[in-house]
């Protein structure tokens, strides 16, 4: 049997299914994929369904996924069914495509807010195909999309009202390496290290010394030797023969000092005789 009636108007069901916000940007297949995952995963996935692969370097694309990725995790935690989960992100994306290509300002976004949700609750009023809500989720909703938009509504306006600065986008980077391990690095400062610390802590320890042959140590038999000799050698000495070594000696050091001082009596008298030579002519 058809679903239409007879003049091919669609049927009630079929209404129901074109008016419901379930599935339009998150198909099921999608929606129960999702519900499996954990926060890195549903980041992934959303970033493949959405082409946000730039978010590492463009900030429209890292605060859309951010965006998304957090509207999932929560839905996931209110423990939503799929399509509950699927109708959810449609308000989430409507929201957002609001700010990003509209420019809404935040009185018309929040007017356009609670026409997704009226009606929910009241049997006489027709909502807007999120039928699948009560009025516990409509409340908690409410309250995740005040602290996660609406909060930061000029931040979004802002970013998707003005581009990105091309200095940020194309900036080249220079990374230094580290040097080699045989030298100190980084070279320290003169006017921030002591001395002690460089040369104990950070300058290269000098080579190890190669070690010196150990000196021979003199054989104690030999001076012993040696001292035995020397006193026998006075042991064969006499008295004359002491005698004349003293004499010997004496008169090596007197004769030098008989000479000296009959020299030093040569001039006092040659010095006196001058001085009475002198008086002589004075007399004269």
């Amino acid at each position: 049997m058809s679903r239409k009636g007879r003049k091919g108007k669609p049927s009630k069901d079929e209404e129901e299914e074109k008016e419901s916000l379930a599935f339009k940007v998150l198909t099921a297949e999608q929606t129960n994929e999702l519900l499996g995952f954990n926060v890195l995963q549903i980041q992934d996935k959303l970033k493949e369904i959405f082409n946000l692969g730039n978010y590492t370097i463009n900030l429209t694309d890292a605060a859309v996924l951010d965006y998304y990725t957090a509207a999932v995790y929560w839905g996931i935690q209110q423990k939503f069914t799929a399509q509950q989960l699927s109708g959810f992100f449609t308000v989430m994306h409507k929201l957002l495509d609001n700010v990003r290509e509209k420019h809404l300002s935040l009185v018309d976004n929040t007017m356009e807010f609670n026409k997704l949700f009226a009606g929910i609750g009241v049997e006489e009023v027709k909502s807007a195909g999120l039928d699948f809500f009560n009025l516990e989720h409509v409340r908690a909703i409410s309250e995740y999309v005040y602290s996660s938009l609406f909060q930061q509504y000029r931040l979004y306006l802002y970013m998707f009202t003005h581009s990105q600065a091309e200095e940020i986008i194309g900036t080249d980077l220079e990374v230094e390496v580290a040097k080699a391990a045989d030298l100190p690095f980084p070279p320290p400062l003169d006017e921030g290290v002591e001395e002690m610390i460089y040369t104990e802590f950070i300058a290269t320890p000098p080579p190890t010394p190669t070690p010196e042959p150990p000196e021979e140590e003199p054989d104690p038999t030999h001076e012993l030797e040696d001292q035995v000799s020397t006193s026998d050698l006075f042991a064969q000495l006499t008295s004359q023969d002491v005698r004349e070594v003293i004499e010997s000696v004496t008169m090596e050091m007197l004769g030098n000092l008989q000479s000296e001082i009959g020299l030093k009596l040569q001039d006092k008298e040659s010095q006196i005789i001058q001085r009475i030579n002198k008086i002589h002519k004075v007399a004269e």
